[in-house]
């Protein structure tokens, strides 16, 4: 995984991936498959948030929510983005996705997103991140994971098209081996992990 300093730089001058809220996240939330309790309001958390924007769309639409990023300068952008509207139930914390604990995030949760986040890692890191999300979710929880997909030496060496580093991304069946004993595991229609070399993955907590 590229170290915080790159990602520091990146968000100074603008990250290629920040923009708005991310297409399938929006069609969830406003087709009504994900949505927040009213009462409390149901709680989500934006695993490597950036500089914020879906995390604020899901405070918009009534989430409590918590994001989370290693970049200070990734949070600075968000905080500053967030305070446009009064009310809004969110946060933003500095930690380490694959930390044991992140001090200032308590689960559990009811909606987990992970955009580019968890297929920048390797190996044990890889790991240690899925055994975080599985231990902040909820029993009927849901996680939202898009993820460059496919088999490394299929995908471009490097591209700014995405969120992450394509030779990064998950292997055919990966998803399986991180999350399958914890979660029920859909593989959402768009975009088409054949055609692509991402996938978009929706996991509902066992």
């Amino acid at each position: 995984m590229p170290g915080r300093r790159l990602y520091d730089t990146l968000y100074r001058f603008g990250a290629p991936w920040e923009g708005q809220a991310r297409e399938e996240l929006v069609h969830l939330v406003r087709s009504g498959r994900l949505t927040p309790d009213t009462h409390p309001p149901g709680r989500a958390i934006d695993l490597g948030c950036g500089s914020g924007s879906n995390a604020i769309f899901l405070a918009d639409h009534g989430f409590d929510v918590i994001g989370v990023d290693f970049s200070p300068v990734a949070l600075q952008k968000a905080s500053i983005t967030a305070t446009g509207k009064p009310g809004r139930r969110i946060r933003f914390v500095r930690g380490d996705l694959t930390a044991s604990e992140i001090p200032g995030v308590e689960g559990p949760f009811d909606l987990l997103v992970d955009y580019g986040t968890l297929d920048d890692l390797k190996g044990a890191k890889r790991e240690a991140m899925a055994r975080t999300i599985a231990r902040l979710a909820r029993p009927g929880a849901a996680f939202l994971l898009w993820c460059f997909y496919g088999e490394a030496g299929a995908l471009p060496r490097f591209s700014l098209k995405g969120v992450s580093r394509p030779w990064a991304g998950l292997n055919h069946g990966e998803e399986h081996t991180l999350f399958g004993s914890a979660f029920a595991i859909e593989t959402l229609a768009k975009p088409d992990p054949g055609q692509h070399g991402h996938a978009c993955l929706l996991m509902t907590r066992r």
